[in-house]
């Protein structure tokens, strides 16, 4: 018998790093690879790590479009292995209740299969969703919409004895969804809503590693500090194109540039305001944008200088932005780190995001603050140049009334 009254539950440590095992539910939050360039619109992985810094690296996606929980097995041993991801989410079994001779018994025996595994590995775990409703054209029915019903069910009375569950059945909608089933970014910013306080609850992490002070800067005592100056953002001395719109009176904080491009009727004020290390820097937007394809980039106004890094170095960037307004007309707010190299005897250009943009017309919560951290890159000595920045992307047709902020802008090694 315990003598402690009222102890709570363990939390488990977990290093930075969330893997996803399933459907398109999935697959569907990240681009193929990293050099692709298209847009993404159902990121609930990355709404999930701006709020917990537990960002998922494109390679522990394990999620394929149109498999089924039997079909998810073959990618098991691949999640289990993984040395960048500790937590693991399981939220949807959806194409079971569209599989030919699938059975919910099959699907429990399937699900059990998994949480057993990860049982038996120390380290390792997992969480498990009840999935969520279909609507419209890809609405279940009879004895198909009964067993995903009774599936939910099952995940919160039985499963929840087991591992961690969350419930992203009830209070899902169909404007959630980009065609019934998929979420769009209202859907993903419901399902992090969800799945965040379970994370918290069961799970402890040391979050993104944002810069502190502002000597956070690489030299031959601190090898691991910033690889970008002023990492704080402080000051007014740095540069503003006049791409971007800027009303009189702009400043930019030193070291940092900003351009744009395709904002036909838009205008921004930029200005500084004290942040919890250093300073933020702000961007007000006004006006509604004309065309599709308008963005502002804010970034370093140096690249990395490649001297400070050797074969092997793992470098990534980080940063804490937020929304603040009352418009939807933001796609994006995204950190994103540049890689140029020759790749097969061709230049080509890499990038590594997080938080990508998103299509038209899913945009960003009104108000939305979080942390970011790009995946991780190894450098080979091949690169050309290395950058980062942020980029800021406006939605058609939508009266901005909305600001970004952005403080704690490093690029390092790891």
């Amino acid at each position: 018998m315990s003598l402690v009254v009222g102890a709570k539950p363990t939390r488990r440590r977990i290093r930075r790093g969330l893997g996803l095992l399933g459907d398109s539910f999935s697959a569907n939050c990240h681009s193929i690879g990293a050099t692709v360039y298209g847009t993404e619109a159902y990121g609930y992985a990355g709404a999930i790590a701006a709020k917990t810094g537990l960002f998922p690296d494109y390679r522990d996606n394990q999620g394929k479009v149109g498999d089924h929980t039997g079909q998810f097995m073959a990618r098991l041993p691949a999640a289990i292995a993984s040395a960048t991801a500790d937590l693991w989410l399981l939220l949807s079994r959806t194409n079971d209740s569209t599989t030919a001779g699938m059975s919910l018994a099959d699907t429990k025996a399937n699900v059990m299969k998994l949480v057993t595994a990860f049982q038996n590995i120390p380290g390792k775990y997992l969480v498990v969703g009840t999935g969520t409703p279909r609507f419209g054209a890809k609405a279940l029915t009879g004895t198909a919409l009964q067993e995903a019903i009774d599936y939910k069910d099952w995940v919160l009375q039985y499963v929840s004895q087991f591992v961690p569950v969350v419930n992203i059945w009830d209070g899902f909608t169909e404007d959630m969804t980009v065609e019934g089933l998929h979420p769009n970014l209202l859907g993903a910013d419901f399902i992090q809503s969800r799945v965040v306080p379970v994370i918290n609850a069961n799970f402890e992490f040391f979050g993104v590693p944002l810069p502190t002070d502002a000597a956070d800067l690489y030299s031959a005592i601190r090898p691991f500090g910033c690889l970008n100056a002023n990492p704080l953002m402080t000051g007014t001395g740095g540069t503003i194109n006049a791409s971007t719109n800027p009303v009189a009176g702009s400043v930019l904080a030193d070291s940092y540039k900003a351009s744009g491009s395709g904002l036909t009727g838009i205008t921004t004020r930029w200005y500084k305001e004290p942040a919890a290390y250093g300073e933020a820097q702000v961007i007000e937007l006004g006006g509604t944008m004309a065309a599709a394809g308008g963005y502002i980039y804010l970034q370093p106004a140096a690249n990395v200088t490649l001297a400070n890094l050797t074969a092997n170095d793992v470098i990534e960037m980080v940063s804490a932005p937020e929304i603040v307004g009352n418009s939807r007309g933001i796609l994006g707010w995204e950190a994103e780190l540049i890689i140029n190299k020759p790749v097969a005897g061709t230049a080509t250009t890499i990038y590594y995001r997080s938080m990508d943009k998103y299509q038209e017309p899913f945009t960003l919560p009104a108000n939305w603050k979080g942390a970011l951290e790009t995946q991780r890159y190894t450098y080979d000595a091949t690169e050309t140049t290395i950058s980062c920045r942020m980029g800021l992307y406006l939605a058609t047709g939508i009266a901005q009334d909305s600001k970004v902020k952005v403080a704690q802008f490093g690029l390092r090694k790891v």
